[in-house]
Order: structure tokens, then sequence, then C-alpha cells
């Protein structure tokens, strides 16, 4: 069975892949870039939030919201850091449904119009299929890392060194279903997080192989505490002389 990537490959050039394309999409998760952190409003539990969504301007100035089958496809986008969230697709097309979209741009991908969005909104609610709020607290867990990575955590103690407002910093692995492990970097800090994290992670950045996905988060978020519950922090600020 193919998965979404090859779908969406073989819909480019065979039009009778393109109806399982799209069944398959508006139940898949999608992945966006949001300008500032999620936001969460006071229905968290009914999946309430605040995205501010980045756009972009196609070759003749049309303007889309893009938006991606992974997180590889979105880093090769972004090719930084960048605050992004992970969203069930159709529930995506609700919330954007008066602007168009773009899927995987600047890769093998799809332009979706307003009106072509509202059609994909009317022919799911006619099926009486339902948008699943993304929980990401219920579906990721995480574990120490089961690999050696020395590598990284060699050179960001060695940036956080320099950070007076980082106390402590643990590394895991996150994992979401079938997905490859990522790994999570999580940061107990105050202060800006965009401050940190942009500057983070081009450092870090000519530490990581190829074949590894690196992401941040604060400690002070519910994810982050929870995945630091599992290890230990691989770096400790050390105490200055009058916290002694």
């Amino acid at each position: 069975m193919m998965n979404l990537d090859e779908l969406l490959k073989a819909a480019i050039t065979d039009p009778s892949k393109r109806s399982p394309f799209l069944q398959m999409l508006i139940k898949s998760d999608v992945y966006v870039i949001c300008r500032n952190p999620v936001k969460y409003e006071r229905s968290r539990e009914e999946g309430g939030i605040q995205l501010e969504l980045i756009t972009i301007k196609n070759p003749h100035g049309d303007i889309f919201i893009p938006f991606f089958t992974s997180h590889h496809a979105l880093q090769q986008f972004a090719k930084r850091y960048v605050e992004y969230y992970k969203i069930n697709c159709l529930r995506l097309f609700d919330l954007i449904q008066s602007a168009s979209a773009v899927l995987n741009p600047n890769s093998y991908g799809k332009e979706f119009s307003s009106q072509e969005i509202k059609s994909i909104l009317l022919i799911a609610r006619n099926l009486k299929i339902k948008a699943i709020s993304y929980n990401e607290e219920e579906t990721i867990n995480y574990r120490p890392c089961e690999k050696n990575v020395s590598h990284i955590t060699r050179t960001a103690s060695k940036f956080l060194s320099k950070q007076e407002n980082v106390d402590r910093a643990f590394i895991v692995e996150m994992i979401q279903g079938c997905e490859k492990p990522r790994i999570l970097i999580v940061v107990d800090m105050i202060g800006n997080t965009r401050k940190l994290f942009v500057p983070f992670s081009k450092y870090i950045a000519r530490s990581v192989k190829a074949n590894e996905s690196l992401c941040f988060i604060t400690y002070e978020q519910e994810m982050g505490k929870k995945a630091a519950a599992v290890t230990e922090p691989f770096y400790v600020r050390k105490k200055r002389y009058f916290e002694r």
C-alpha cells in the first residue's frame, strides 16, 4: 500500500491515483509553518488553537499557504529552524478555506485553490468524514536516545554554556506512530525561544548527520516536561558564585 508521499508522486502523472490521494490526504496529518508559537485557546480539550501561518507567492504573484506531507519535506523547504505545527489536513482546510494552499512547494507538490478546498470540505461533509484533531501528548512517545548522540551533545553543550538564560538541556528520541524517530532537544530556559533556537539550530547543524532529524522544544511546555522525564540532562549550567 502506498503512503501519502508515494501517492502524491503517482497522482501527478496518473489521473487514476488522484482520487485515492485526496482520500488519504484529508485523513492524514500534515505540517504547517507558523510565524509564532501556536496558542491554545481555553477549549484546548476540544482542539481550540490559534495559528498564524506564513504565506508564499508563486512566480505569477499568487499567494498560497504552504503545507507539507512530512516534517522532512518541511525541513527541505525551510532549511532552518521554524515554528511548525502538525494538524489533520481536513481540519487545516476548514481553517483556511478562504485562502489557497500549496502542498510541498519547491518539490513534487500540488496547489489547492480556495474553491477546490471548499469543494473538498463539502464532499467530506456529505460523506460524513470528520477532521481528527491532532493531540500531540497522546500520539507522541519519548525514550532515551538508542544511538550515540555525543556528536550533538558536545556541540550543543558548547553553545549552551554561553547562554546565561539556559539552565539545563535534555536529549531524547521522539516517536510518533510508525514514523522514523526524531531527535528532540528540550531546553530549560527563560526568555524568547526564537532568539535562542534560531542561532542554536544554525550552530548545531554542522554536527547533525544527514539521516538525523532534529527538533527543539522548551521545558516549560507540557510536551517538554514529558520528554525530559525519560532521561537525565546532558547539560547543566554551572552555578554562579552567588548561587553556591
